[in-house]
């Protein structure tokens, strides 16, 4: 069969551009390090590799929350913490207060300094995290959750909710507790803390000894909070343990996705090689063709 000359020579370009194609496609995996570039490359592989994409994010996401709820459970541990020491003190005074050596006067000054413990435990009340939001207020955060009415009593002006985050792929954990179940709903109190002690503050202020039951109100008040803050402790210990579970996850599934898409370097530099000589002597084969032609005989 008779080949013309035009005929070798396409059939030498096509040759060609193939091997510069080959060429230039390993030379793209050499420089992103991955052997998929396309789904064409290999379709399952691919698939799989979007799979544990997905999947990292997600693991990604949850850490990510896990950081958010540490921070936001941080700030209600050291805010309780705070509101501790406030009651602790406030114990202290109203045990001195009993004391029936003491004048109206004595009593009216560990009045003033209660009414003070008063505005130190409200603002506790209304601490807001680093977003702005009020720590207690449940899930009416943008809302002052406690207000100190022009009566001397208080408001609570949020609700019962009690947020929480996604952690883990079956696991959420409540990230704050709202000021109705901290500072309102106080087991065998009757009422809210801030009106109990703003009661027995009143008593001194008139230069009397506190009520009887002052002090077992108190210690209810300090109980209660312990409990809080030990279901704080404990939320905080859950996401320690989440996060090392998702940091194993994120691990596997980065060496997973690494075999499924990663070059294997040494294989591609050889090839690349290979694919580069291939090239130089398509083109040093196709300089020849080009210079054939019976017009040159004639």
């Amino acid at each position: 069969m008779r080949i013309a000359t035009h005929q070798m020579q396409q059939a030498a370009t096509a040759a060609l551009l193939d091997r510069q194609a080959r060429l230039a496609r390993t030379q793209l995996q050499l420089s992103t390090g991955k052997r998929i570039l396309s789904p064409a490359d290999d379709p399952a592989g691919a698939v799989q590799a979007l799979d544990l994409a997905g999947a990292i994010a997600r693991v990604e996401q949850h850490q990510r929350n896990i950081d958010r709820a540490r921070a936001r459970l941080r700030l209600e541990e050291s805010t309780l913490a705070d509101a501790t020491r406030l009651l602790q003190r406030a114990r202290e005074l109203v045990v001195r207060g009993s004391n029936a050596a003491l004048s109206g006067q004595d009593r009216q000054a560990i009045a003033t300094e209660l009414y003070q413990i008063l505005d130190g435990l409200l603002a506790d009340a209304n601490t807001r995290d680093a977003q702005g939001e009020y720590l207690f207020a449940g899930y009416r955060s943008l809302q002052e959750p406690f207000r100190l009415n022009g009566n001397n009593t208080y408001s609570y002006l949020g609700d019962a909710g009690a947020r929480e985050v996604q952690v883990g792929p079956a696991r959420r954990i409540r990230v704050g507790d709202s000021g109705r179940a901290v500072f309102v709903e106080v087991p065998g109190l009757g009422t809210d803390l801030f009106t109990a002690l703003r009661v027995t503050a009143d008593t001194l202020q008139l230069g009397q000894p506190p009520a009887a039951a002052a002090l077992d109100q108190l210690d209810r008040m300090l109980d209660h909070l312990s409990t809080v803050r030990a279901s704080v402790g404990g939320r905080l210990n859950g996401l320690d343990a989440q996060e090392r579970s998702n940091a194993d996850a994120l691990l596997r599934y980065r060496e997973v996705l690494s075999k499924t898409e990663d070059l294997d370097f040494a294989q591609a530099v050889s090839d690349f090689q290979l694919r580069l000589a291939a090239l130089q002597a398509a083109q040093a084969s196709f300089a020849r063709i080009q210079g054939l032609s019976l017009f040159r005989y004639l």
